[in-house]
């Protein structure tokens, strides 16, 4: 796409006339002048001719942790545990349709992920690779909410990206086969456009810390006291002054690594910076690939011929880049274009979207994910479902188990919408079983950083009828518990004792009352 938008076969001769050397931009120009625009300068800069060395790495290196990945998911067993054992998947809205193979499909399509990134990291056939790879990975992604996890979000936006980038027309299989015509240069959009989704992780995770909790020390006192253990350090981790200094040397480094990357004279620093901080990710926490990941990753902010650099392979002589004006474009390359600003606008508002919703994202969860918001929140809830049979009026406590892993357990108990999607399975599992109508209503206890466990939800509101999707939901009840010096430790058998809970109108008595 790109690429053939830098291909303006008249710039050169244009250029040359007198009448255009005057119109061209002039990068040293002033912005208040009118032979230069905003639009020029930003063409120019993008479709620039840039070292393509840098790309054709990332390439590799995308394929070979995708590889690793896949393998892992397969040996570990945790793609069985996932994906295979459970009757129940939570899926996102508008994507009900998108289940497990059945059989022993969920293995033949991990196994077919870890061929196509030996493929797209050896560049062979990389275009139907790669997208392959792209389709397979978003379909894993799309499976199980409760697995969400932000790198994974990254890396299926990358994904898509490298499908449509000319990342095969070096150090690939391709370019040996006569499959690709091989290329030195790229243009430099793509090799932005890589950074910019990084930029946003680091950047947006940043801003997400900006919240008193995490300012105050939680969760991140909670998760480094669970690291007490550790010999040497783990007396340290529960020390006020390395917990501040944690949570305050986060935020300052995910709102400042992106221009210090971006600065040349700061930019090997900064990495080196990089490495220390997901290392210690890696050691503290458990976030599976996403340390490793970036710190490969972050070198995309180096010169795009860092590698060459490296492997001693000189320097590539660029010619100057053409100055292309707006004007100067096709039709079909002004729209690519726009559709990248949009495209990159996008992706910088929608991470902010949870100021539509009432309260506080952590609590309601509406909005926080696809939005970079990271590690912010320790969150334990107990929950019981109540079904009760609309003709007979008797209410009976559900039972989970047959339906869920304890991984999903442990995760979509404290997400309402979760909450409501298993409501409403519970309730077409009544229709179908007992051949009728019930009501489905939820007792969920939760506690949030640290704080003492309070009503989630409203325990009388008939979950089975409250629709699905991007709703404001006004069955979730505020959050009133302050945060704690310190956290909440009672067991979870004693929680209801330390709530005052609402009249349950709807609970039968012989079935008895909470316990």
């Amino acid at each position: 796409m790109f690429d053939q938008i830098s291909e303006v076969p008249t710039v050169r001769s244009v250029v040359k006339s007198p009448m255009t050397q005057r119109e061209a931009p002039n990068l040293d120009a002033s912005p208040n002048q009118d032979s230069w625009s905003w639009r020029d300068r930003w063409t120019t800069q993008l479709l620039a001719p840039v070292d393509a060395t840098s790309l054709y790495t990332f390439r590799i290196g995308f394929g070979v942790i995708l590889f690793l990945w896949a393998i892992d998911y397969l040996s570990t067993g945790l793609m069985r545990n996932l994906y295979v054992a459970p009757r129940f998947h939570f899926t996102y809205y508008l994507f009900d349709f998108v289940r497990p193979w059945p059989g022993d499909g969920m293995y033949a399509h991990f196994m077919a992920l870890t061929a196509l990134a030996v493929c797209v990291a050896f560049g062979f056939l990389y275009r139907v690779a790669s997208v392959l790879l792209a389709v397979g990975f978003t379909y894993v992604f799309l499976l199980d909410r409760t697995n969400y996890q932000n790198h994974y979000y990254l890396i299926l936006m990358l994904s898509w990206l490298l499908a449509l980038a000319p990342a095969h027309r070096g150090a690939s299989l391709d370019v040996l086969g006569d499959l690709a015509t091989p290329a030195a240069t790229m243009p430099a959009v793509w090799l932005w456009l890589i950074r910019f989704h990084i930029g946003l992780a680091y950047f947006f995770g940043g801003i997400a810390k900006l919240h008193p909790d995490w300012l105050a020390g939680e969760p991140m006192r909670t998760h480094l006291a669970s690291k007490a253990w550790l010999p040497l350090v783990g007396a340290w981790f529960t020390t006020e002054a390395v917990v501040m200094g944690f949570a305050w040397g986060g935020l300052l480094f995910d709102l400042s690594i992106v221009p210090l990357l971006l600065w040349r004279r700061t930019r090997t620093i900064a990495y080196l910076g990089c490495i220390v901080f997901h290392l210690l990710n890696a050691l503290l926490f458990n976030i599976h690939v996403f340390p490793w990941f970036m710190i490969f990753a972050t070198t995309i902010f180096f010169e795009p011929d860092w590698s060459r650099r490296l492997t001693g392979h000189g320097h590539l002589n660029l010619r100057e880049p053409t100055l292309v004006s707006w004007k100067m474009l096709t039709s079909k390359g002004r729209y690519a274009f726009v559709a990248l600003g949009v495209y990159c606008c996008v992706h910088m508002i929608w991470p902010l979207r949870h100021y539509c919703y009432p309260g506080d994202a952590m609590w309601t969860e509406q909005g926080h994910y696809f939005s970079w918001r990271m590690m912010l929140r320790g969150k334990v809830s107990a929950l019981r479902y109540y079904v009760t049979d609309r003709q007979t009026g008797v209410t009976s406590i559900a039972s989970l188990r047959p339906y869920l892993n304890l991984d999903q357990l442990s995760k979509f108990s404290r997400d309402p919408e979760m909450i409501l999607q298993f409501a409403h399975f519970l309730a077409h599992e009544y229709r179908t079983h007992r051949g009728s109508e019930c009501e489905v209503r939820a007792l969920v206890l939760t506690s949030l950083n640290g704080r003492k466990p309070q009503l989630l939800i409203d325990p009388n509101v008939d979950l089975s009828v409250e629709p699905l999707g991007f709703h404001t939901r006004s069955w979730i009840m505020p959050l009133t518990e302050p945060l704690r010096k310190t956290a909440w430790s009672e067991p979870l058998v004693e929680w209801e004792r330390h709530v005052t809970l609402p009249q349950l109108t709807f609970l039968d008595r012989a079935a008895g009352p909470a316990k």
